[in-house]
């Protein structure tokens, strides 16, 4: 169809179209098109290429497919048997020449893009049509045939994001989204507030719950330490006991050793010593009783006297020590006294500065300079949020390509694709059986070239030698009934040319070949036709029972040797490596075989292969939006750097803040300090101590103690010279006796009782050495056990000081530790068994709740910050949208008043105030007066009346915003001719009113419509031969009412 169509000239507004150029698009052989300025009413029968204006003003515009809501890839708007299409429209410009935006569409899907006879990129054709403020994905200013159920179905969430799309202010939309991201931001927020908040209460009940077991398991800890301690004292004890008895016992040695000694001097004179000895023998036995009497008594004395100097000793010690404790306790009292005092000065200098008045009208400077701050980064915020919907945009863009890509490299689309390129029909039949599969009882199995997959490639030439082109094409199904009602459909409704077959019902088990493989194997066979691929059960009983695909072996290149064999095996058709084999034998003459050969074709259906020019294609444009991306980021890094920038100011002055605000806290604080500290010297003043008097307590008390322990050495020194002079004479009367009681024996008993006297001295000093040397080793085991006990080192042969200072506290003798040790084993056995795992967990759980209490002030200080952000957001966009819908209000219930109905638009908040992802628009109409007032949708009104609300609601946008056109496609399909009348009636006053173009496309027209001056008619017809130019003269006020509005028109 070739057209040329002009339309009335005039005023336009700035982006109104004045021309479409069409070549080779849809139903377009040519065609050029003049619109006028205002309203153009295009009437045209179904399928005459009304529609097919309406996706040339969305692809030449930067409109994607899948806004018009038609085909999916711009390609399959390139007219039937034409390789490439091309849109040019002609855009008004007041101030220069005119733009005009060229699209060459090919047939890989790929658009060439010119902007005044210039190549351009997409995105620079995308900012002119932004520029302009043309919206062609904004239904509510672009609605497509196939659309206008879609704007019915928008929710109210949708149209509200239209609505601010097409008629609010750029930033009404973006705080819009900023709400949505604070409101999810504020949700998270306090859903982990709650779980810290949970976490935080569990964890102090549990330690709560642990106080008791820790207070048990210290008391435990102390009595184990006591018992442990008494043992290690009782070891020191038993070892000082040991080494008390060796030391005595070694004495004893020595004399005997002295005494072995002088008897073995003393053994050659006995004989002549024994007379003169005999006679002094009684007297000096009865001396002898009389002084070791004398010698004991003197012995105890010096004994009491060393008691009595102990003593003394002791408490001269515990004298000393109780007065260092008083001055220790005099020395630490002035300490805290200094301390308070030094606290004292040290605060009252301190809140001796500036007032708390003054620090809170600083804090209100800051505060101002705070919000200033603020406003600043909200404006960079939304630039930054602009250039980031530029790349979401962008990267959503990249998605569906990647996604197009993954597309051609799937196996199955590839399928497909080869369908459709080699039969369009049987693909759109395909294609439609996808989306109704439910409609049949059974299964219907698309073409079986779909469905066959051969496990190796090269074996494809054999499956497909061996099956018909038109079975490979042909559709499967399971009943004859689904096949009729399927082939139906697609030839008498929608003129499609397709086969169809019934699957058989023999079951897939009974087909066994003639001739098992391992017979046949010999020949160079290595498996028939069905082991070579896979297909559904009802495919592969259809192929083996119409092709014998399980009865036609494939051989190899050796197979060629043994032809003739085969031919009389009762094969009638085989494969070898290169050649297809067809046996034939007479009816009458079985002797005769005829064979057929013919050289098997390489594959053309079951092959996959990716069309790499279209993929190289859209690698290229993947690259070009990852390159506008890249430039788009770097300008958002320049705005981050702003953004930065106040930032670190804005922060600057929240430290300020809350610096001011830290010291004014501080400053409370300090004030209830000095009073606790004033107090606290108050107390301590009133305990005092009077040293000096207790200095010289002490020192008569020791002089008095040390004129006692003089008179006690003076004791012991008189009582050791007594006892030594004692000792002296009976050490020598000892010997005399001695002396004499040998020379006696030797005498009487003679040299061999003397012999016999001297080895038994011997032995008694064997038997004590031995004894000495027992009691050594058992000494230092011990000794062992004792350094064992405390932990210290065996040289160290000395209990350590701060060992000492505890050991003294404890009993001293043996047997009265051992009664403690078993009293306090007795308590601690009485004492209930802890978990030692129960104090580290314990220690762990505290840590946990103290760093859960820093998260949780975190966190609570987010929150407030993005409340009052949300808080601060909605107080400038919530008004502002309130006056917006007010607006529209005001002129839809106007032109519903018109109409003689009822309807209103309003915002929709939701169940919550604070969810802004539920805010939408409610529109609410009634068009009887004995219904109300209900909301728009497909449940509640028919199409008619849907499509009544819909023209309104567009018109009273119309009032609110100056767009260059709009575009309405076929919206009075279902009205009646009452309000199609009146519909029309307002969009032609409103066109009057308002500088925008306006689009009308409709099938029909009502009889004696009335029209404006500024109202331009555009007729499309379907004709065989060309109209002679038509004189609008002839036909003014005529049968359908024109006025001046038919210029040209060539069909």
């Amino acid at each position: 169809t070739r057209c040329i169509m002009k339309g009335p000239t005039a005023d336009r507004s700035r982006g109104a179209i004045v021309r479409i150029k069409l070549d080779n698009f849809m139903k377009y052989t040519h065609m050029e098109l003049t619109p006028g300025p205002s309203l153009n009413v295009i009437v045209g029968t179904n399928g005459s290429g009304k529609s097919s204006l309406v996706c040339a003003i969305c692809l030449g515009l930067c409109g994607t497919p899948q806004m018009v809501g038609r085909a999916s890839h711009v390609a399959d708007y390139i007219r039937h048997g034409a390789d490439t299409a091309v849109i040019e429209i002609e855009l008004y410009n007041p101030t220069d020449r005119n733009n005009i935006i060229e699209r060459q569409i090919f047939s890989n899907n790929k658009s060439v893009w010119k902007l005044n006879s210039i190549v351009v990129p997409q995105k620079t054709v995308e900012a002119k049509v932004a520029e302009l403020n043309i919206q062609v994905g904004n239904l509510c200013q672009f609605l497509p045939q196939d659309r206008v159920a879609d704007f019915v179905r928008m929710t109210k969430q949708d149209l509200l994001e239209g609505t601010e799309r097409a008629v609010g202010p750029r930033h009404m939309l973006d705080m819009h989204q900023q709400l949505i991201s604070l409101q999810c931001k504020h949700e998270k927020l306090d859903a982990a507030l709650r779980s810290q908040q949970g976490r935080l209460e569990q964890d102090k009940q549990k330690n709560s719950q642990l106080d008791e077991e820790m207070k048990k398991f210290q008391e435990h800890r102390q009595a184990q330490k006591k018992v442990e301690l008494l043992r290690q004292k009782l070891a020191w004890v038993d070892y000082d006991k040991t080494r008390e008895r060796y030391l005595q016992e070694k004495t004893s040695l020595r004399e005997e050793e002295k005494k072995l000694d002088a008897a073995e001097q003393q053994h050659r004179p006995l004989r002549e010593r024994l007379h003169a000895l005999d006679k002094q023998h009684s007297e000096l036995v009865q001396k002898d009783k009389t002084l070791k009497a004398e010698a004991a008594a003197a012995v105890k004395k010096i004994e009491s006297a060393l008691r009595t100097y102990s003593e003394l000793t002791e408490e001269s010690a515990t004298v000393k020590n109780d007065l260092q404790r008083k001055i220790e306790e005099e020395a630490s009292r002035s300490e805290r006294i200094k301390k308070y005092e030094n606290d004292i000065a040290e605060l009252e200098k301190e809140l001796t500065g500036s007032a708390t008045q003054e620090l809170e009208e600083e804090l209100k400077q800051v505060q101002q300079t705070v919000n200033s701050h603020n406003k600043n980064l909200n404006e960079i915020c939304h630039k930054r949020g602009l250039a980031e919907s530029y790349i979401s945009d962008r990267r959503r863009e990249a998605i569906s390509i990647d996604h197009e890509m993954k597309k051609m490299k799937d196996l199955s689309n590839q399928r497909m694709e080869i369908l459709r390129r080699r039969h369009r029909d049987a693909h759109e039949a395909a294609v439609w059986l996808q989306q109704n599969e439910n409609r049949f009882r059974g299964k219907i199995y698309p073409p079986i070239m779909t469905q066959i997959n051969v496990h190796d490639p090269a074996n494809a030439k054999y499956v497909e030698g061996q099956i018909a082109w038109k079975d490979l094409m042909a559709f499967v199904a399971e009943n004859s009934e689904d096949l009729n009602s399927f082939l139906g459909t697609m030839r008498d409704d929608r003129n499609l040319r397709i086969n169809g077959v019934v699957a058989p019902t023999t079951p897939l088990e009974s087909f066994h070949p003639h001739l098992p493989l391992e017979q046949i194997r010999r020949w160079g066979f290595h498996s028939y036709l069905s082991d070579l691929f896979t297909a559904p059960p009802e495919i592969m009983r259809y192929l083996c029972s119409l092709y014998q695909v399980h009865n036609v072996p494939v051989g190899t290149h050796m197979t060629e040797k043994y032809v003739e064999d085969v031919k009389h095996s009762g094969l009638r058709r085989f494969y070898t490596q290169d050649q297809s084999y067809n046996v034939k034998v007479s009816r009458y003459d079985r002797s005769r075989v005829l064979t057929m050969s013919s050289e098997v074709r390489n594959p053309s259906l079951l092959v996959v292969s990716i069309d790499t020019t279209n993929l190289e294609e859209l690698e290229q444009r993947r690259e070009e939006i990852a390159a506008d991306i890249s430039s788009k980021t770097a300008e958002i890094q320049g705005i981050s750097g702003q953004e930065k920038k106040l930032t670190e100011l804005l922060e600057k002055c929240r430290c300020e803040k809350k610096r001011v605000m830290t010291e004014i806290a501080r400053r409370r604080q300090l004030t209830v300090v000095l009073e606790q500290k004033k107090r606290g010297l108050q107390a301590i003043q009133k305990d005092s101590m009077d040293l000096e008097s207790e200095r010289e307590a002490t020192k008569n008390k020791l002089k008095e103690v040390c004129v006692s322990k003089m008179s006690a050495v003076n004791q012991v020194i008189k009582a050791l010279q007594k006892s030594f002079k004692r000792h002296h004479v009976c050490i020598e009367h000892v010997l005399d006796v001695e002396k004499s009681a040998a020379d006696k024996k030797k005498v009487t008993a003679q040299l061999k009782d003397a012999e016999a006297s001297f080895r038994t001295l011997e032995a008694a000093v064997r038997d004590t050495r031995d004894k000495v040397r027992g009691i050594k080793l058992e000494a230092q085991r011990k000794l062992s056990a004792a350094q064992q006990a405390i932990g210290c080192q065996q040289t160290v042969h000395e209990i350590p000081h701060a060992l000492a200072q505890e050991f003294r506290k404890l009993p001293k003798t043996a047997d009265e530790i051992e009664r403690l040790i078993h009293k306090e084993q007795v308590k601690l056995n009485c004492m209930l068994p802890v978990d030692a795992s129960l104090e580290q967990e314990y220690q762990q759980r505290k840590k946990s709740i103290e760093q859960l209490e820093k998260e949780l002030s975190s966190s609570e200080a987010q929150l407030i910050s993005t409340k009052e952000e949300m808080e601060d957001i909605q107080s400038r966009w919530l008004p502002e949208l309130e006056r917006l819908l007010e607006r529209i209000n005001t002129g839809f219930v106007r032109f519903f008043r018109a109409l003689g109905c009822a309807g209103e638009v309003s915002l929709y908040r939701g169940e919550r105030p604070d969810k802004y992802d539920q805010y939408g628009v409610c529109i609410r109409v009634k068009f009887r007066d004995h219904e109300a007032l209900t909301e728009l949708s497909a449940a509640h009104q028919s199409g008619g009346e849907r499509s009544v609300a819909t023209v309104l609601y567009m018109m009273a946008l119309q009032e609110l915003t100056s767009v260059p056109f709009r575009c309405v496609d076929e919206i009075n399909q279902g009205m009646d001719s009452a309000n199609e009348r009146r519909v029309f009636e307002m969009i032609m006053n409103t066109a009057l009113k308002n500088s925008a173009q306006y689009f009308l496309l409709s099938p029909k027209l009502l009889p004696d419509l009335p029209y404006a001056e500024n109202v331009t008619m555009i007729f499309i017809a379907k004709a065989q031969n060309g109209i002679p130019d038509w004189d609008p003269n002839k036909v003014r006020g005529t049968g359908v009412g024109l006025a001046s509005a038919i210029k040209k028109v060539r069909l």
